[in-house]
C-alpha cells in the first residue's frame, strides 16, 4: 500500500476500525481504568473506623471507595464497616558504610484491617497488609531526604489503598 492510500484509508472507515480493534483487544486482556472497580453491593454504605476521620489513609480510601460507587458514612447508618485494627510505620537501618554511618535505609508500613457487613453476613477476615521501600541515605542531604522519605510514605500509602480495593473486588468476584 503507498502512502497514500494508507493515509486515505486511515482518514476513514480504516480509522474506526482501529479504534474498534483497540478497545476489543483492552477488553480482552482485562484492562479496566484505575478507578473502575466493582466493589460488593454490601458495601454500599461503609463505615471506615478504627482511625481519625482526618488520617491520611482515610481519607485515601474513602476517594478510592467513592470512585467505585462506595458511599462513606457513620457507623450507625453502614451497611459494612471498614475497621483499621492497627497501623505502624517506622523505618530501620539498612547497612552501614565503612565508616560506620547509616548508608541505607528501610521504612515499612504494616496494617491490619477487616470488613463485616452490618445487617448481612458479609465478612472479610482481619487481613495484614505490610510494605516495605529502601533509600539510600546522604548525610550532606538530610532536608532532601526527608522529602523523600515522605514521598516513599505517600506512595506506600496508596499502594496499601489499591491493595485493599483489589482484595474488596476479589471478594465481589467470589459471590
Amino acid at each position: 500500500m503507498s502512502g497514500r492510500i494508507a493515509k486515505r484509508w486511515l482518514a476513514g472507515p480504516g480509522r474506526v476500525a482501529l479504534a474498534l480493534t483497540a478497545c476489543l483487544l483492552l477488553v480482552a486482556c482485562g484492562f479496566q481504568l484505575r478507578g473502575a472497580v466493582g466493589l460488593p453491593p454490601e458495601m454500599a454504605h461503609t463505615a471506615i473506623t478504627g482511625l481519625s476521620a482526618t488520617d491520611p489513609l482515610v481519607i485515601e480510601l474513602q476517594m478510592a471507595l467513592r470512585a467505585g460507587g462506595v458511599v462513606s458514612v457513620p457507623l450507625s447508618e453502614a451497611t459494612a464497616e471498614l475497621r483499621i485494627h492497627d497501623l505502624r510505620t517506622g523505618r530501620r537501618a539498612l547497612s552501614v558504610g565503612r565508616d560506620a554511618q547509616i548508608s541505607e535505609y528501610e521504612i515499612f508500613t504494616r496494617l491490619r484491617y477487616s470488613v463485616r457487613g452490618r445487617g448481612n453476613d458479609f465478612e472479610i477476615p482481619e487481613q495484614t497488609l505490610t510494605l516495605t521501600r529502601d533509600y539510600l541515605f546522604d548525610p550532606e542531604g538530610v532536608l532532601g531526604q526527608a522529602q523523600q522519605e515522605q514521598s516513599l510514605r505517600e506512595a506506600m500509602r496508596r499502594d496499601m489503598v489499591q491493595l485493599i480495593l483489589l482484595r474488596l473486588q476479589a471478594v465481589a468476584r467470589d459471590d
